[in-house]
């Protein structure tokens, strides 16, 4: 397998912003019947766009700009990855800011 073009990781950024956008605007309707389940469609589909990247690999950045937009440490999207939990991770991108900052504080607890 070959390194990604710089582009490429551009692109990736790009999705992984994209998911955050929908995401967000799920968020602030606060009534949108958007679930896990669109989610997991969009993401799908967006993921299409890149020939170098998978649909974890676009979440974690997700995850990882989520984080860093929050004031969390780098490498939050690694370990939303690792812990997911309960929650396929796709959905953590939709908990609101005060759920997913404590979902990363109990992530950060189980690892020690």
């Amino acid at each position: 397998m070959t390194k990604p073009t710089r582009e490429q990781e551009q692109a990736c950024d790009r999705l992984a912003e994209a998911l955050l956008l929908v995401t967000e605007a799920a968020r602030l309707d606060g009534k949108s019947p958007f679930g896990p389940a669109d989610l997991n469609e969009v993401a799908e589909y967006l993921t299409r766009a890149t020939s170098a990247f998978g649909i974890d690999q676009v979440v974690a950045r997700a995850f990882e700009r989520r984080g860093q937009s929050l004031g969390l440490r780098k490498g939050t999207g690694e370990l939303l990855l690792l812990m997911a939990g309960d929650l396929v991770p796709l959905e953590l991108l939709l908990l609101d800011d005060e759920t997913f900052r404590a979902r990363v504080a109990s992530a950060e607890e189980e690892l020690g």
